[in-house]
């Protein structure tokens, strides 16, 4: 696992952070970043943000979950999860079975579930 705090020092941030894109390509490994980012001054409330942990004792898997309100017309169709909420590690993304398409006013619930 590399240092996910980008100090350098070893430590590590946790990734809850969800970014969207109305980009559809597959995601790949070798990202770093998530093309076509709906970033922060240019999508305003689909901008990246702080997610909703959650995790049961015992179970193998967590959450991450927000509710975003657009202020925009905009096709969603992958997300990438970051520990930053500006720069940071993307630690991974994950493309929607089908795109949604928003317009100003309407909402859009993400609910990532992860594995471990």
């Amino acid at each position: 696992m590399a240092d996910t705090a980008n100090s350098n020092t070893g430590t590590y941030a946790p990734a809850n952070y969800i970014a969207l894109t109305a980009d559809s390509g597959a995601p790949v490994d070798t990202d770093t970043t998530l093309p076509g980012e709906l970033e922060t001054g240019h999508s305003g409330t689909l901008s990246r943000t702080q997610a909703t942990y959650a995790h049961t004792t015992g179970s193998s898997t967590y959450t991450l979950t927000n509710l975003f309100t657009s202020d925009a017309s905009v096709t969603v169709a992958k997300i990438g999860v970051f520990n930053d909420p500006d720069t940071g590690t993307l630690v991974f993304e994950d493309l929607f079975g089908v795109p949604a398409v928003l317009y100003s006013g309407d909402q859009l619930l993400v609910v990532e579930t992860v594995s471990f």
